[in-house]
């Protein structure tokens, strides 16, 4: 197996994981809380890594939901 191959795998994985994740929002946003809180699980690994209660982290979150949906 060369390295294009494990690239494509890569890839093609990524996207799919990309896809579903910006499905998900998007469930989430028009059906409202479900068992898998995708925003809120986006917003709680910023905070881990900002900090808690920071204001930036909403602005941050909305910016990767927004890159998300974009693809």
């Amino acid at each position: 197996m060369n390295t294009d191959t494990v690239k494509s795998y890569v890839s093609g994985i990524k996207a799919v994981l990309i896809g579903a994740a910006g499905l998900l929002i998007v469930a989430e946003i028009i059906f409202g809380s479900s068992t898998l809180n995708v925003v809120g699980n986006l917003q709680a690994l910023l905070d881990g890594f900002i900090g808690s209660g920071a204001s930036l982290v909403s602005v941050i979150t909305g910016i990767v939901v927004l890159g998300l949906l974009s693809d």
